[in-house]
């Protein structure tokens, strides 16, 4: 112990405190998180020139870390369970480690709906707004710049629920697996659409990234290739060579103001040693994810924010939605070809078909219905011999509550961190959709020759992957949380960019949503705050990149080649 009665050695895992230089500097940006929505921020400002600082609770992930590992070591949330009790078994991560979750994610890549941008056309209107402050075509651009650096792979114009694009996605699909193909089989037989799963999986060598060699189970796994495009090796690799810092180990406790600024440093506790430290900056962008962004909005109360930061009408944490969703297992399926095997196990990317063609269906509760796709099995299922078994994933939106909310608990963590409760139920007509597409993909499955169908839960209810929707965007402060430009309607200086801002989930896997938005926000601020020219995004993500005038550093070129 050192003399402060604070640990004095340091998780490797973590890397180095920050230094007492790294504490003096007042960066241009400081980036809460380094996942989906953080890495890309930071990529873009850190390409533009810009000081930036990346604060992350998690560590360093190696190829010997699991997904177990990182869950057993992450911070549990109070949540509701099946008894009506209260217990401390939430999920508030979807996994706590620099790159977030899409270091073991499958990198399943939809873009949203139309529909998702504006869904009071199907449902109506609601207690907390749904619809977007703008609509897709607002964000095409950004989707195209985001599946541009990653290398999606996929194939334009086969998802019939989805407008024309700007440009080809870059790679050619992942090689339709054999289960993929019964599937999308099956799907054609009943009328539907299938196509192929878009996925930031790389089909051949890119941009210096060696392509997919299917050794290994996508999900759940790090890419032992680099053929998964997750936020450290496509963005925050990159924004670290442009110059960006990266904390490690370092939990966000509170943006603290002055007299002049609604917050001019983060105030963080280091996970190992227990020491805190405050980075200074001129604006902030909170990135978190849609749980943690809130809890620390919430935290951040001050006597000019008694309720916390950007909190004034009482919304941060309001619009909690965690996307409802269940597997389904089909056996008794006989494949028409491969090796007669007693046992299966998913190698290689997680999805090759899916079908959308229910997203938007007057049969659904409520007119709107979800996606199916195809996920190979993260562990061994035992089959008898000869058969295969055909595993897809049901997901559907669930309608923005206020009553579901993260807030703050009665208790504090080791380090005197105010717990965090999702306090969430699911609205009746939410658990109809989620029936009613299980029931679809039931009859999607028999179709493909399945005998026994039975259901995998994913466990959605305690907190899951897909976290959305504690600071929705709009144009009314008495409606949202940020402007349409992800700024706080009264903090000046705080940006959100994760999740929390979508105002409506939608039913696909929200990544790809999150990161354009993020790019966005970061956008919006080089413009805003730090005089940028303006210019298209497909401009400012190019080989020739973007100059900010005025630049405060020069301890790293101003422009860099695309990374």
């Amino acid at each position: 112990m050192g003399e402060d009665g604070v640990t004095t050695s340091t998780d490797a895992r973590y890397g180095p405190e920050p230094t007492k230089e790294d504490v003096r500097t007042e960066y241009d940006v400081c980036v809460v998180g380094s996942g989906a929505a953080g890495a890309t921020v930071a990529w873009l400002l850190a390409r533009a020139g810009l000081s930036v600082a990346v604060v992350e609770q998690g560590g360093h992930v190696t190829a010997d870390t699991s997904y177990d590992d990182i869950l057993a070591a992450a911070e549990s949330a109070w949540v509701r369970q099946s008894n009506g009790t209260w217990g401390k078994v939430g999920s508030p991560w979807t996994t706590c480690n620099v790159g977030g979750g899409t270091v073991f994610y499958g990198g399943v890549l939809f873009r949203h709906r139309p529909v998702d941008f504006d869904p009071e056309r199907v449902l109506g209107r609601a207690d907390l707004p749904l619809r977007w402050p703008w609509g897709f075509a607002e964000l095409e651009p950004y989707y195209t710049a985001v599946e541009d650096i990653i290398g999606v792979a996929g194939l334009a114009g086969a998802d019939p629920s989805i407008p024309a694009r700007s440009a080809p996605y870059p790679l050619v699909p992942v090689p339709v697996s054999p289960e993929g193909a019964a599937i999308a089989g099956a799907a054609k037989t009943l009328g539907w659409q299938p196509f192929p799963t878009p996925l930031g999986v790389l089909t051949d060598r890119y941009r210096g990234h060696q392509g997919c060699v299917a050794d290994a189970p996508c999900i759940s796994r790090t890419c032992p290739v680099g053929a998964k495009g997750d936020a450290v090796n496509r963005f925050l690799t990159p924004a670290l060579h442009a110059g960006a810092r990266l904390f490690a180990g370092l939990k966000a406790v509170a943006l603290v103001g002055d007299e002049r600024r609604d917050a001019r440093a983060l105030r963080c506790v280091r996970i190992d040693t227990g020491r805190r430290f405050e980075f200074r900056a001129r604006q902030f962008v909170v990135a978190g994810n849609a749980v943690q962004s809130a809890a620390l909005l919430l935290r951040s109360a001050t006597p000019r924010h008694p309720r916390g930061l950007g909190n004034s009408h009482d919304l941060v944490g309001r619009g909690l939605c965690f996307k409802l969703s269940e597997y389904l297992v089909g056996y008794g399926y006989r494949a028409a070809d491969g090796p007669p095997r007693s046992e299966v196990m998913g190698l290689g990317p997680v999805s090759t078909a899916a079908v959308t063609d229910l997203y938007e269906d007057p049969a659904a509760p409520g007119g709107l219905g979800g996606v199916l796709y195809e996920v190979r099995p993260e562990r061994t299922y035992r089959v008898r011999t000869n058969e295969q078994l055909l595993r897809i994933e049901a997901l559907v939106p669930d309608e923005p509550q206020p009553t579901n909310r993260v807030r703050l608990g009665p208790g504090t963590d080791a380090h005197g961190v105010t717990d965090i409760v999702m306090d969430y139920q699911a609205h009746p007509r939410d658990l109809a959709r989620l029936e009613y597409m299980l029931g679809r993909g039931e009859e999607l499955l028999r179709a493909a020759g399945c005998t026994v169908v039975v259901r995998e839960p994913s466990g959605w209810e305690l907190g899951s992957g897909h976290l959305h929707g504690t600071c929705r965007m709009g144009t009314d402060p008495a409606t949202s949380v940020t402007d349409p430009d992800g700024r706080l309607h009264d903090a000046d200086n705080v940006y959100v960019a994760d999740g929390a801002l979508l105002p409506f989930p939608g039913a696909v896997n929200p990544t790809l949503t999150i990161q354009a938005v993020a790019l966005r926000v970061a956008h919006r601020l080089l413009e805003d705050r730090f005089g940028a020219p303006a210019a298209p995004i497909a401009a400012l993500v190019s080989p020739r990149g973007i100059v900010v005038p005025e630049q405060r550093s020069s301890a790293h070129p101003a422009v860099l080649p695309l990374g």
